[in-house]
């Protein structure tokens, strides 16, 4: 496949038609879907987005909907409604454009970063970034980001995000950092964080990019000038921490009952909860429930391989540092920093982990299994065929788990019996599904899995009463 003559620029469009048929492929069930979840009071319920006026663009601009300020996100929703008005399925299909065209970013963003450090001309460096694109774009991980309207977030968080990375590295790469260019970066920057507060994070991954692959921090006077040149990054990146955690803390107060020592100790599971999940997304779920008991986190089988991973993964990318090999460390890096936010360490909410944290962070290892796929594939050359039907597997794999986890998304029913299908003992998939069943006026239903709700723990014992009281009624 490489040694086929391309121009770079007929490469390029041939990548992205692939990218864009790769994406139809999985998501086409999505223009059939519905509102699920928190799209109906983040989105549908919003006082702000039905129409234009003065008043209403003030209060997305300014104003927090519950303890979420993303101004970009509801101007986006505005803009739906306005143009699609109620209808569900083109609000989805929104959240796919923004998904295909972050998918081109990396694409652009990885040949990039690859041209940095091999200037010379190679027909792998396409074929790299395109791999690294193509299973981003088709990672069952992914899905929820996509196909749940409400995470219209993570994907124009994403797009600003990566246009600024873009951005930052053609500006450090060509000798001619004008002031305009630099503002365009920090310009991308600012409207990524208005998109959601993850992008605090982009202010490190910068300083990443300059120790490799700009190779501007040669020592450690380098690293404090690298730091302190963003400056103006740091504090709008602080400020949004301060507004985010004031505003957070009036949200889901259940989960704030765990113990400091317990959310850190999730967050070190999480670190390679989510890796198992992106190497193995055989079961993914739309919620992960916290143990039952806080006390069984203490079991080293729940913290022992995060750690394990934390400890090894650190020293031995340090060791390599120390030996001026810098890509691990960075990608090590770009990993744990933009996943830091939603570690589990600051999170409230009732979920140990959701597959959406990682719509970026994950970026790392969809490029060493690029890299690794067309390294074999070149170095192989007696054994090509068998290393191309690796490749072709491979994506076939991701697709055909990518495809029905998509539908899982499709409606409330489909969504909460997933979860229980993975955790039959969740309390609260019980409780969504029982609201689920009422909404669909399937009583008898409602009211086995309200019930079971509380023999699991359930504290809305409220709802199964009214639940009875409204059966009894239609007797």
């Amino acid at each position: 496949m490489i040694k086929i003559k391309f121009t770079r620029q007929s490469l390029s469009l041939i990548h992205g038609v692939t990218l864009v048929l790769l994406a139809l492929i999985a998501y086409e069930s999505v223009r059939h879907h519905q509102f699920v979840w928190d799209t109906i009071p983040m989105v549908l319920e919003n006082p702000w987005i039905h129409e234009w006026s003065i008043a209403n663009l003030f209060a997305i601009s300014t104003e927090a909907h519950r303890a979420n300020w993303q101004p970009v996100v509801l101007l986006s929703h505005t803009f739906d409604i306005w143009l699609f008005g109620y209808n569900p399925g083109p609000h989805h299909l929104v959240n796919l454009a923004f998904h295909v065209v972050n998918a081109y970013l990396i694409y652009c963003l990885t040949g990039l970063l690859i041209r940095r450090v091999r200037p010379e001309s190679d027909g792998s460096i396409q074929w790299i970034a395109f791999l690294t694109a193509a299973i981003f774009v088709i990672h069952p991980q992914h899905v929820e980001s996509v196909a749940w309207v409400v995470e219209r977030k993570d994907v124009l968080y994403a797009l600003f995000t990566l246009s600024c990375l873009i951005t930052y590295v053609n500006v450090n790469s060509s000798g001619n950092a004008s002031l305009s260019k630099q503002l365009l970066s920090f310009a991308l920057f600012c409207v990524a964080i208005a998109a959601k507060p993850m992008a605090v994070t982009l202010p490190a991954l910068l300083v990443f990019l300059d120790i490799y692959p700009l190779n501007k921090v040669p020592d450690l006077r380098g690293l404090m000038h690298s730091i302190f040149s963003k400056i103006h990054y740091w504090l709008v990146s602080a400020a949004v921490i301060i507004v985010t955690l004031s505003t957070q803390s009036m949200a889901m107060p259940g989960a704030e009952s765990l113990p400091l020592w317990a959310k850190a100790i999730n967050a070190v599971d999480n670190s390679v909860f989510y890796i198992y999940h992106y190497i193995w997304p055989v079961a993914l779920s739309p919620f992960y429930p916290y143990p039952s008991d806080a006390n069984l986190m203490l079991s080293p089988k729940f913290w022992a391989p995060g750690l394990a991973f934390l400890a090894l993964s650190t020293l031995s990318s340090f060791w390599l540092l120390s030996r001026g090999i810098r890509w691990p460390f960075v990608l090590l890096g770009f990993y744990l920093v933009t996943l830091l936010p939603v570690s589990g360490l600051i999170h409230v909410g009732p979920a140990k982990a959701t597959d959406h944290y990682v719509y970026l962070a994950t970026i790392p290892f969809s490029l060493l299994t690029a890299m690794a796929m067309v390294t074999l594939y070149q170095r192989a050359e007696r054994f090509r065929f068998l290393s191309g039907f690796i490749i072709v597997v491979y994506l076939g794999f991701l697709l055909a788990f990518c495809v029905p986890q998509v539908k899982v998304w499709n409606n409330h029913q489909t969504l909460w019996s997933r979860v229980l299908f993975i955790y039959p003992d969740s309390a609260f998939g019980h409780r969504n599904l029982a609201a689920a069943y009422v909404a669909t006026k399937q009583w008898d239903k409602a009211l086995w899995h309200a019930e079971r709700s509380l023999e699991l723990g359930s504290p809305d014992e409220d709802y199964v009463i009214r639940l009875k009281a409204h059966l009894s009624t239609l007797e």
